[in-house]
């Protein structure tokens, strides 16, 4: 099944990367006066077909390239998606337009061929899709800070109130390396929180760079009074790389926790549920209930799970707060509407019952290092607790 499907997506793949470097073709070809020669024919699609393969060449050859190159791959492969994604929506609508065009004899036929529109309508296109580059990535590399207020009516000990700082989906590797930690570490630590938890996602699937850039040394200049916690992302590391992956987070001063919890400073229980995606794992999970069969239910409970697609399973244990990422919120445009329909929360606090949720929109990027209709942010919230 698994194969079926892989050569499926990569038939697909394949047929509209060729739909969008025919009609590509086409559009330089109008904006010559003559016609071009056939090596620059032979050029142009290998250029093309290196482009549209560098993620694929990524994910097969990392571990034979030196990193310069293996950085450089990451970058194009990246950015190709989102020229993929907006080329092939805006190109489809384009050729729509055309045959609605055609068929209702709205405009001549001569003219909607002609190289006068091929050039203007391929220009356009181009516009909007550098646009959307220069934009998206100006956009994913200035983060925000988002304030949320919240109040558990249960006592936390002697606290009345903490400060907790949220961080989720940084994809630490080839794209977004010590540089945006360092970014990560200031915004964080101007916010002096007493608690700091990593919702998944902090790595983005290959583990190498992160231990070839010494990411972890970054992450350990961190600051939080009752200290810093950790989940597993579906992009997280697989079962053989989880003992290294934890001890190098140790050493950052990073607890990381996997269908378990803590009591923090004998004033709150923060449970750790694993992502079930496979291939690391499969199913469900650890049921949440049994997770914290133990626990003291006097003490105000707070839940970290990456996917926020279980949360009926925090409010059925009357957990006051999770913390949640994974959605990106969509991260660019029209993905943030997919987004929107398939979670009751992709973004944002919401409450249910005596349970606050609160999904962060994620600090880095997967895929396209760029945001359109989202931004990457850090979470402050601000809890009260017995009021």
């Amino acid at each position: 099944m698994n194969i079926l499907i892989i050569s499926l997506f990569l038939l697909l793949y394949g047929g509209i990367n060729s739909y969008i470097g025919i009609r590509t073709w086409q559009w330089l070809q109008s904006l010559v006066p003559r016609a071009l020669p056939g090596w620059v024919k032979w050029v142009y699609w290998i250029g093309f077909a290196g482009l549209a393969s560098a993620y694929f060449l990524l994910r097969f050859a990392a571990s034979f390239m030196p990193a310069s190159l293996s950085t450089i791959l990451a970058q194009i492969g990246s950015y190709w998606w989102a020229i993929f994604v907006y080329a092939g929506l805006l190109l489809a609508l384009v050729d729509l337009l055309r045959l609605i065009l055609r068929k209702t004899k709205l405009l001549a036929a001569w003219k909607l061929r002609s190289q006068a529109t091929l050039r203007m309508t391929g220009t356009v296109i181009f516009t909007i899709i550098l646009t959307a580059i220069i934009y998206g990535t100006w956009r994913a590399r200035t983060p925000v800070v988002t304030e949320y207020t919240l109040n558990i009516a249960k006592p936390a000990g002697s606290y009345r109130e903490l400060s907790v700082v949220l961080v989720s989906d940084n994809h630490l590797g080839l794209i977004n390396g010590n540089g945006r930690i360092q970014e990560l570490v200031t915004m964080v630590n101007q916010l002096q929180p007493d608690l700091i938890l990593i919702a998944g996602d902090l790595i983005d699937d290959d583990f190498k760079p992160f231990l070839d850039q010494a990411m972890a040394s970054e992450l350990s200049k961190l600051q939080a009074r009752l200290g810093i916690y950790a989940i597993m992302g579906n992009h997280d590391v697989r079962d053989p790389e989880l003992p290294s992956f934890r001890a190098e987070l140790e050493q950052a001063g990073i607890q990381l926790l996997i269908d378990e919890w803590v009591v923090v400073d004998n004033s709150l229980v923060l449970a750790g549920r694993d992502d079930p995606s496979p291939p690391r794992a499969a199913g469900e999970g650890m049921a949440l209930a049994d997770i914290i069969a133990n626990t003291d239910r006097s003490l105000p409970l707070l839940v970290m799970d990456h996917n926020p697609n279980r949360l009926n399973d925090t409010i059925a244990v009357e957990a006051d707060l999770q913390v949640s990422g994974h959605t990106h919120a969509g991260q660019i445009f029209p993905f943030n509407l997919v987004t929107n329909m398939m979670y009751e929360e992709d973004w944002g606090a919401l409450q249910r019952g005596s349970t606050h949720v609160v999904v962060s929109s994620g600090f880095g990027t997967w895929g396209p290092p760029m945001r359109i209709g989202t931004y990457p942010e850090v979470v402050h919230i601000q809890l009260t607790f017995g009021q």
